[in-house]
């Protein structure tokens, strides 16, 4: 049959059980201090007419960074033999989940205390997100898949007043023969902050809420967030609980209204094509500048330049290039999910849009790393916060050579005439 899929959905709470510090805001002092609404990791496994697998992992977490996923990722292909380009995993850059990249302790100047308990961290959530992949491998039934689209504006450029912004709403929904809703997958480009620095407990944001809602609209059903390339678009008016739930509850009202639709059935084929790509960084500045730096009245510039001197007096080296993961799922002829590691700015999403407009194009960010920000060549050209200062708060040592756009999207050029084929 022409839509004989077979899919799987799973979900665990991720909440950690003790305070840890939110990632996402370098202005915080203080932890957790309890939880707003109860973070998760969400699996959805498709299976195709050919028995051919995937599965979207997502979690309510800043980050996914690669060696978790990869962790992830060993012992799913162990169990069930499931290559890695086979999963996919996002964050939805929620800045009110618990930090978990140990490279930030230093620049957010986590305390002893909450450093330590990334860690453990860590390696529950490696073993909850491998559970909950391989539950929803073993829940595999019979769907229809079909992809709808609605719109949500509260995403504007935070870059420019008036720039570019994606405010489509891609989503994919699973139902089984007799028409209930076994799962929805939707997107979003837009940061996943609403909620400000002063705000202190453990929550989802805009994209925690819409899932809630949609699961309590969809009693039995799932709903899952894949965070879009919104690097450079902000959540507009933010700053209250009360507008968290009010774009929550927008994103949720546009998605039941368009899964009223047909949408478009997705023929039962799934072709998967995955690589990291080398990017390369900016050149060291001299050690001059860095000392130079290193007395600027700049908090974050003169931390930054210590660390590199320190790291230079103890004869440590710096990357002159960083890994980022590209991968393209093809769900029959009609979508293209194409997914980037990073931060990646919207002019990414927009020009695959034109680029491969044959299909249903659907660009997905923070996806199996998280190593900073994404930029393209007009960004970087610009400066600013995502071209370059970003790296301040970074371990990395310097932002991405202006070559980084060229090479992603010949990645992407590559990896969908793959699928294609």
């Amino acid at each position: 049959m022409k839509d004989s899929w077979k899919a799987g959905a799973a979900a665990t709470v991720i909440t950690p059980a003790e305070p840890m510090w939110l990632a996402g805001w370098a202005a915080r002092r203080e932890p957790a201090s309890g939880t707003g609404i109860e973070l998760f990791a969400k699996a959805l496994a498709f299976e195709d007419e050919a028995g051919v697998r995937a599965v979207i992992v997502t979690a309510d977490l800043i980050a996914i960074p690669h060696l978790l996923a990869e962790a992830v990722a060993a012992r799913v292909r162990k169990r069930w033999d499931l290559p890695r380009e086979r999963l996919l995993f996002n964050a939805s850059h929620t800045h009110t989940g618990p930090e978990i990249r140990p490279d930030k302790v230093q620049f957010f100047e986590i305390p002893t205390e909450y450093a330590a308990r990334i860690g453990p961290y860590v390696a529950f959530l490696e073993e909850r997100m491998a559970g909950v992949i391989e539950a929803a491998l073993t829940r595999l039934e019979p769907v229809t898949l079909r992809v709808h689209e609605a719109r949500a504006a509260f995403a504007v450029n935070r870059r420019t007043s008036g720039g570019p912004v994606d405010h489509d709403v891609p989503i994919v929904a699973a139902r089984r023969p007799d028409g209930s809703l076994l799962a929805m997958l939707f997107g979003y480009a837009c940061h996943n902050l609403t909620l400000p620095p002063t705000y202190c407990q453990f929550h989802g944001d805009y994209a925690g809420v819409a899932q809630q809602r949609l699961q309590e609209q969809y009693a039995g059903a799932m709903a899952l967030f894949l965070a879009g390339a919104g690097a450079d678009q902000d959540p507009s008016p933010r700053g209250t609980i009360e507008l968290v739930r009010t774009h929550g509850a927008t994103l949720a009202g546009v998605i039941a209204t368009a899964l009223g639709s047909d949408g478009i059935s997705l023929a039962s084929s799934l072709a998967v094509a995955f690589e990291e790509i080398t990017l390369e960084l900016r050149p060291m500045p001299a050690r001059e500048a860095l000392e130079t730096d290193a007395h600027s009245e700049d908090i974050p510039r003169r931390r930054k330049a210590n660390y590199l001197l320190g790291a230079l007096a103890d004869g440590r080296t710096f990357a002159t290039s960083q890994r980022c993961p590209v991968q393209v799922l093809r769900l029959g002829r009609e979508l293209l999910l194409i997914a980037l590691g990073g931060e990646p700015v919207v002019d990414f999403a927009l020009q695959f849009k034109k680029e491969f407009a044959g299909s249903k194009v659907w660009v997905a960010g923070y996806a199996n790393d998280m190593f900073g920000y994404l930029p393209t060549r007009r960004v970087q050209q610009e400066g600013g916060y995502e071209a370059e200062r970003a790296v301040l708060w970074s371990a990395l040592p310097m932002p991405l050579a202006e070559s980084a756009e060229a090479q992603v999207v010949d990645a992407v050029g590559r990896l969908v005439r793959q699928v294609s084929s």
